[in-house]
């Protein structure tokens, strides 16, 4: 369904002491609900969140700045759904009537979200006439539909003399019409239904439950996660021999970070069937860290299902502070930690944190999520930091003059390594700064990427200006994973070295090897 309305949800931490805000657009599917109160910091608590109210709605922009009476999210949702069921001319006649609800004077006036909802029934009834916008082109309507039985009664011979406009006020007025972007609403007859009571909304077909959805023709789509007899039912009634051999032309996930570019085909199937089945069996916490996990992380581990089951097997090993919802508040929270217990830490609420938590993260290697802060995987989001310890080892400017560096083959060129980074102002003029990403799972350098944060494997000057496309990084197999040449260079001789020359007496030295008889 389109979109019809975007709401703003608000709600506080358990100890009151923190807000947290989310924006949801309506309607929305179960997930997408799950998800934004899984973002209020809900979970178990899911009827707690303290105020709901419309930001925008296209149909209705009356309603942006309305107060309502303390309405569930299943009515907003549910009188979303209204709207987005309601043809052109059912739309019409919602515009029409609203105001009944809405009057032009709401300011301070609380609005039933039950009348709101009533409202978007019996609007077929309504007659609209297209290509009527005021007064004047209603009165025509009128003499040439003899609508009204005086009007109807003048010779045509004498209709000239009539006054359009006024006739069509008088009909205006006495039928409650309006006029809607050219077209003439008569709302004056409409009564509203009472099909909402206000206390059981209209039954509805219950939405199913899926992780993933896999669109395999134009009108049928498999759930996941889904057995074998569900999977060969669907691929027999198209004619494969099994599900891999259909082919998939949409993609729907119930986990916002994992979207169609994660799946690649249909020979992914397993893989995504087995993953949700281990969504299915997650609890509302390992979901939220998932989530919080991939939303920290949206690099190379994460873009394919293999990475996406690993993630998943490997949920315990991180650490996830959920009531944090910025770098202040985790810091103080932190502090908390640590502190001796005899002193009040509201000292710590009129505190400004922000950059110290800034500072605290990235030591930690932790990420700030919509879900929470997340750490690294295998730390603790409490490990005592010393204030004095280096963030980071730094290479300075005399480094980059005298000290040499390994020389590295990364992805047919040469390039420097160092373990450290570099500051932009000490990057000699003619080379480029990559990041090299270490995988501890797989013991090896997995990716260069312009910047990485957490899992940060060494630093490498190139002469060469990469193209990472639209992933952002390139990628290392065992096969093409930087490889040390055994020797050093300082930047300037990195520089003024010609290797197409070194490049072409490697080729000749193995061409005489290769013709050496023994």
């Amino acid at each position: 369904m389109k979109k019809q309305m975007a709401v703003e949800l608000t709600t506080t931490s358990p100890s009151q002491d923190r807000y947290y805000y989310v924006t949801l657009e309506l309607p929305a599917e179960e997930h997408e609900i799950r998800d934004a109160l899984q973002k209020l910091r809900l979970i178990d608590r899911e009827n707690e969140y303290q105020d709901v109210s419309i930001l925008d709605c296209d149909l209705l922009p009356e309603l942006s700045d309305v107060r309502l009476d303390s309405p569930t999210l299943d009515e907003l949702n549910f009188f979303a759904k209204r709207l987005a069921s309601l043809g052109f001319e059912e739309q019409l006649g919602l515009q029409a009537v609203i105001g009944r609800v809405v009057s032009e004077k709401h300011e301070g006036e609380i609005i039933s979200i039950k009348d709101l909802i009533n409202t978007t029934y019996g609007l077929d009834e309504i007659m609209i006439a297209a290509g009527v916008g005021n007064d004047e082109q209603l009165g025509q309507f009128v003499i040439e539909n003899d609508m009204h039985e005086d009007v109807s009664s003048v010779p045509d011979n004498a209709l000239y003399l009539l006054n359009r406009k006024q006739i069509g006020k008088l009909q205006r007025e006495s039928e409650g019409g309006v006029y809607i972007n050219g077209f003439y609403v008569v709302a004056g007859e409409y009564e509203m239904l009472e099909i909402y009571d206000g206390k059981t909304l209209p039954a509805e077909e219950p939405s199913e439950w899926f992780a993933f959805r896999l669109q395999i023709a134009e009108d049928e789509w498999i759930s996941l996660p889904a057995t074998t007899e569900t999977a060969s039912e669907i691929a027999h009634r198209h004619q494969a021999i099994a599900i891999e051999d259909c082919e998939c032309i949409g993609f729907e996930s119930s986990i916002p970070q994992i979207t169609e570019s994660n799946f690649r085909d249909m020979d992914d199937f397993e893989y995504f069937n087995h993953l949700a089945e281990m969504m299915w069996d997650m609890p509302p916490s390992d979901q939220v860290k998932f989530k919080a996990v991939l939303e920290a992380e949206p690099h190379l581990e994460h873009l394919n299902v293999l990475g996406l089951l690993d993630d998943v097997a490997h949920l315990d090993e991180y650490e996830l502070s959920y009531y944090s919802n910025d770098e202040g508040t985790f810091f103080k929270d932190y502090l908390r930690r640590f502190l001796d217990a005899r002193i009040d830490s509201k000292w710590l609420d009129g505190l400004f944190t922000r950059n110290e938590g800034k500072r605290l993260l990235h030591r930690l290697g932790a990420s700030c999520t919509e879900y929470g802060v997340i750490s690294a995987r295998g730390h603790s989001l409490y490990e005592p930091v010393a204030y004095d310890e280096p963030e980071i080892k730094e290479l300075n400017s005399q480094v980059l003059t005298d000290e040499k560096l390994d020389v590295i083959e990364v992805l047919n060129h040469k390039a420097l390594f160092s373990n450290g980074r570099m500051l932009p102002e000490k990057i000699p003029e003619g080379l480029y700064a990559y990041d090299l990403r270490y995988s501890d799972e797989k013991g090896r350098f997995i990716s260069i990427e312009p910047k990485v944060g957490v899992n940060h494997g060494g630093t490498v000057l190139m002469r060469e200006l990469l193209d990472f496309r639209e992933q952002g990084y390139l990628s290392f197999t065992d096969d093409t994973s930087p490889n040390f040449l055994g020797y050093d260079l300082t930047p300037r001789e990195f520089m003024e070295t010609d290797f197409t020359q070194d490049e072409g007496q490697e080729e000749k030295n193995e061409q005489k090897l290769g013709g050496m008889q023994l």
